[in-house]
C-alpha cells in the first residue's frame, strides 16, 4: 500500500498539515506515515546538590508521547471518512538524527506517494525560498513534496496551477498531473513563465510541441496560460489569487527554474499575502 508521509514537528502549522493528508489518503488509497526527527539533550541529575558523573547523563527527548497524541488525532479524522471511501491507517515513526539523513534512509525503506510538510511561518512560497527543512526535503527526494499553509483546506480542489518552461521535467509533472486529475476531476492549468527578454517566437515554437506531447496523456480538463515580464513572484501570487487556484505546482531541479523566477526580486515583500499549498515535483521523478 502506497504512504503520504507527513513531516512533523509539532507545531499548529505541521498537526494542520497532517489533518489535510486524511482526504487525500482517501483519494489516492494511500496510508498515512507520521514522522519526527529529533536531537535529545543531555541534562546533569542531581543527587543531595551534586551532579552525578558525565557516564550519568540523562539523555532528554522532549517531544516523547507528542506523535502519539497526533495519530490518534488523525486516526479520530479517518473515522469521519465515507465508508465507501479508503479510510487511511496511521502509523508513526520516530528517529533520532538530522532530518536530511534520516529521510534519505526512510525513502530507500518505504513506498512514499507524497510527501506533506505544514509552513512553518510566513507564506508558503516564502518557506520554499528561505526555509533549510524545506530545501532539505526537496534536494533529497524524487516524491511530490506538499507545503500546506496554515489558513489551506484541500478537502476539495477544483483547479491547479502548474508554473512551468515546458521543458521535459514540466512533461513529467503534467503526466503526474493528469493521473492525480482523474482522482481529484480539477482543471490543470499550464502556465508557462516567461523570463524577461525571451523570443516570442521560440515560445511559441516550444508551446507548440508540449502541448502536442500532453495531448498523449488525454486529460479533458487542461488549459494554457502565460505570464511574463518582471517582478513575476509578485506576478504568479496575483494570477493564482485572481483564479482562485487551490494549489500552485513548481517544478525543482538542479538548475534551479525556480532561481531563476525569483532572481533578483524581492521575494519577501511580494509575497506576503501568499497562502495557497505550494507543491514542488522533482523534474527527474
Amino acid at each position: 500500500m502506497k504512504k503520504i508521509l507527513v513531516l512533523t514537528d509539532y507545531t499548529y502549522n505541521a498537526n494542520h498539515a497532517a489533518a489535510a493528508a486524511i482526504p487525500l489518503g482517501a483519494k489516492l488509497h494511500a496510508n498515512i506515515l507520521l514522522f519526527n526527527t529529533f536531537l535529545s539533550h543531555p541534562v546533569l541529575s542531581e543527587l543531595g546538590g551534586t551532579p552525578y558523573d558525565a557516564e550519568q547523563v540523562i539523555w532528554v527527548d522532549e517531544s516523547k508521547g507528542k506523535i502519539t497524541d497526533l495519530k490518534k488525532h488523525l486516526e479520530k479524522l479517518v473515522a469521519k471518512v465515507p465508508h465507501r471511501e479508503h479510510r487511511p491507517s496511521v502509523d508513526c515513526l520516530r528517529e533520532e538524527g538530522s532530518l536530511q539523513y534520516q529521510l534519505k534512509f526512510l525513502l530507500e525503506r518505504k513506498d512514499i506517494e507524497l510527501i506533506i510538510m505544514g509552513a512553518r511561518s510566513g507564506t508558503t512560497i516564502e518557506h520554499l525560498l528561505i526555509g533549510s527543512d524545506t530545501s532539505t526535503v526537496i534536494n533529497q527526494t524524487n516524491r511530490p513534496v506538499l507545503i500546506i499553509p496554515e489558513s489551506a483546506d484541500l478537502k476539495k480542489i477544483k483547479k491547479v496551477t502548474v508554473a512551468c518552461d515546458f521543458d521535459e521535467g514540466d512533461l513529467n509533472a503534467v503526466h503526474y498531473l493528469t493521473k492525480l486529475g482523474r482522482l481529484f476531476d480539477f482543471q490543470l492549468e499550464i502556465l508557462h513563465v516567461s523570463l524577461w527578454g525571451d523570443s516570442d517566437s521560440r515560445e511559441i515554437e516550444m508551446k507548440t510541441k508540449f502541448s502536442n506531447r500532453v495531448k498523449r496523456y488525454r486529460y479533458p480538463k487542461i488549459s494554457y496560460h502565460n505570464i511574463s515580464g518582471k517582478e513575476l513572484p509578485a506576478r504568479l501570487n496575483r494570477y493564482c489569487e485572481e483564479n482562485q487556484s487551490d494549489l500552485l505546482v513548481l517544478v525543482h531541479d538542479h538548475h534551479s527554474f525556480l532561481s531563476r523566477i525569483f532572481k533578483g526580486s524581492n521575494a519577501n515583500a511580494q509575497l506576503t499575502n501568499q497562502q495557497i499549498p505550494v507543491m514542488v515535483i522533482p523534474s527527474g521523478m
